[in-house]
């Protein structure tokens, strides 16, 4: 039976219920379509319920005029793969999208045909019409209503053009085109830090640092990590609709960033994991993150499609790199945020119901100043009676104050005292029903339900009260809690590994580098057996890599670049192969053949590179740019200069990447080896 969707003032609902989903943002044209699926599968096992995608109109129409569907361009199979690895879709067709893509996706005709664009100029009306009826003609299939996964349309992007045709006239003007041709899903939603959405749901956003910013400097303490209900959201400038109609959802909540060349900040899985906390406990009730999936720019036929300065854009990007520093990053391997996200999604998996109608109160005398490093930041959702205690004691770039034996408060609960240490956030519950059973308070998070218990984290005595008879719970540290996924053998386990795992319809994987140690609870059936504690633990070996990686430095004909010949040697045994290019410059390019066909903006990390999409060349060129003292760049770390000039190749690693299958019998078979 097909499910129905809805939204009321506070909550978006699902089958009449309150519903609190994750939304990641992946770009199917930034992507090779032959990894699809499994992209999409990495997503779901991070907690995704939905895809979100810009359809950029120049991915499909370049210079030579006609749309194209083909090949990376293809959404008609990528929405048949969303519908295959269990996700729902929602589309954001623009027709401007900005994504940092060349004329935000405009075509470049459009800019040479002097329409008045982004307004009702007929004009412009009737091109958008072309444009969205051939993609219509593509996805109608798709929708909810005929048994597909879209279930809704954002309608422009970050739109405030004022004027006759424009602001809400032109929102409506195009959501009636839009459904004139035959769009017709359950949500329908806006940018709401821009000025004007018309008669639709706005979506809010923020990110933990603004590589678009004109200054190379360090900027002031960002507000992201600040509680602020979605009536007083930072970097939103002042509203023309009324927040309190709506309820409060995220379409653009920072998965990472993306580098810009003048500012290239280094997203941590902290600032990720704190920023969403914070959009949670201020009431958020959709977490949509942009982007959770990185790519790389398709190239036009006459010109990169990246934003840049030579065309008007205030900043330049790299040709190809949209790694975004995103929890799945450009060539798909896991980043570290991506465990933090997941932590949340599990929680929101098993308790959204329960969060989601719960009002954010955030105390009067609590800090807005995001320079106050000593004020500890607290928020409570609460239904008057039980609900969740969020506290953040974390501020990028900033060092916080330790808070000793704090006594924190919520309604009538006092918990009992505590240390919150620099760096830290987590949340609380009181009140909180269990089943039969009711938890007043826990020095502990949620995690999950499990089987008939339920499963909390927490790095200091957890120090559960009841009111009842206690329920199960198994307390995890907040490490093995990053590290947790529910997966299904013959009943529900909880299993814990360092290394990605993700369930499929096909069954159960780890993507592992080394070998994975692998920890489940409760302790599988034999012929595994268990430890003394309950748990089943394992180690699953991965198969011996002959692949080798040989570096060859060339003559140097330049202060300005030096290039490096890489030779892969050996039988490729695994799924993918990992270049790790540990180097200090300005950026670095990958060749093959003479032509690049990869690059990145220095900013402080080493840049990974997986090679499968290219079947694994045997012969690769690494060229690197020298960064010259005084440039007007700003990196979060300072580089290391010699004569002027960081250019230095510190080492290059290739490490092969396994798809493992767990099951019961594979792990008690690797007990035995």
């Amino acid at each position: 039976m097909k499910s129905t969707f809805g939204w009321t003032k506070q909550v978006l609902t699902k089958d009449g219920r309150p519903w609190l989903p994750v939304m990641g943002e992946f770009h199917f044209s930034r992507y090779p379509r032959r990894y699809w699926l499994e992209e999409l599968e990495k997503m779901k096992a991070g907690g995704v319920e939905i895809v979100s995608t810009y359809v950029f109109w120049n991915h499909h129409e370049d210079v030579s005029g006609g749309l194209h569907w083909d090949g990376d361009r293809d959404i008609r199979f990528f929405l048949t793969c969303c519908r295959e690895a269990g996700l729902l879709a929602f589309l954001r067709p623009g027709p401007w999208c900005h994504g940092e893509a060349r004329h935000g996706g405009f075509p470049d005709r459009l800019l040479a045909s002097g329409m008045r664009l982004r307004s009702n100029d007929p004009a412009y009306l009737e091109e958008v019409r072309r444009f969205w009826t051939s993609l219509y003609e593509q996805v109608g299939g798709a929708l909810h209503k005929n048994g597909g996964p879209v279930i809704g349309l954002q309608i422009e992007n970050e739109y405030s053009k004022g004027g006759s045709g424009c602001g809400d006239e032109h929102i409506r003007a195009l959501t009636r085109l839009a459904r004139e041709i035959g769009f017709d899903v359950p949500l329908w939603t806006a940018t709401g830090w821009s000025s004007f959405i018309g008669d639709l749901l706005p979506v809010s956003g923020g990110y933990v640092e603004e590589p678009w910013h004109s200054s190379t400097g360090e900027l002031p303490a960002n507000d992201c990590f600040v509680f602020a209900d979605k009536a007083h959201l930072p970097n939103i400038g002042k509203y023309l609709f009324d927040p309190s109609q709506f309820p409060f959802l995220t379409a653009e909540l920072g998965g990472g960033l993306q580098v810009t060349y003048n500012r290239r900040p280094r997203v941590s899985a902290s600032d990720v994991g704190a920023a969403s906390l914070i959009r949670l406990g201020s009431g958020a009730n959709l977490l949509g993150y942009y982007v959770f999936h990185g790519g790389t720019n398709p190239v036009g036929e006459r010109y990169t499609l990246q934003e840049s300065r030579s065309v008007g854009n205030s900043c330049d990007l790299p040709a190809f790199s949209y790694d975004f520093q995103a929890p799945i990053r450009e060539f798909g391997s896991i980043a570290e945020s991506y465990r933090e996200i997941r932590m949340l999604s599990m929680f929101l998996r098993d308790f959204g119901e329960t969060l989601a109608p719960m009002d954010a109160y955030i105390p009067p005398d609590a800090p807005r100043d995001p320079e106050d490093t000593g004020t500890l930041r607290t928020a409570v959702r609460t239904d008057g009676n039980s609900g969740f205690l969020f506290i953040n004691n974390y501020q990028r770039r900033r060092k916080m104050q330790k808070h000793e034996n704090v006594r924190l408060c919520a309604g009538d609960v006092r918990f009992p005292p505590m240390d919150v240490l620099p760096g830290e956030y987590f949340f609380l519950p009181f009140h909180m029903k269990l089943g039969e059973a009711e938890l007043i308070s826990a020095a502990a998070t949620p995690l999950c339900r499990l089987r008939d218990g339920f499963v909390f984290y927490a790095d200091r005595a957890p120090r559960y009260r009841w009111r009842t008879v206690p329920a199960k719970v198994l307390t995890l540290s907040r490490e093995d809690a990053k590290n947790a996924v529910k997966v299904r053998f013959d009943d529900e386990y909880l299993l814990i590994c360092g290394q990605p795992v993700m369930e499929t319809k096909d069954g159960v994987f780890c993507l592992a580098r080394k070998d994975a140690e692998l920890k489940i609870f409760p302790a599988l059936p034999e012929p595994c057996g268990a430890d003394g504690d309950g748990w089943t633990r394992c180690t699953l070996p991965i198969p011996e890599s002959g692949v080798r990686l040989r570096v060859n430095p060339l003559m140097q004909v330049s202060d300005l670049y030096r290039e490096y010949e890489l030779l892969l040697d050996g039988t490729v045994a695994g799924d993918d192969v990992f270049l790790t290019v540990d180097y200090e410059g300005d950026q670095a390019e990958l060749l093959l053949d003479g032509r690049k066909v990869a690059d990145d903006y220095y900013r402080g990390e080493s840049w990974e590179i997986g090679l499968k999409r290219w079947d694994f060349p045997r012969r690769m060129l690494l060229r690197i740019f020298a960064m010259t003292r005084g440039a007007p760049v700003f990196t979060d770390e300072p580089l290391r200069f010699e004569n002027g000039r960081a250019l230095r190749l510190n080492g290059v690693t290739a490490k092969e990447e396994f798809r493992l299958r767990i099951t019961p019998d594979i792990l008690a078979r690797s007990q035995k080896l």
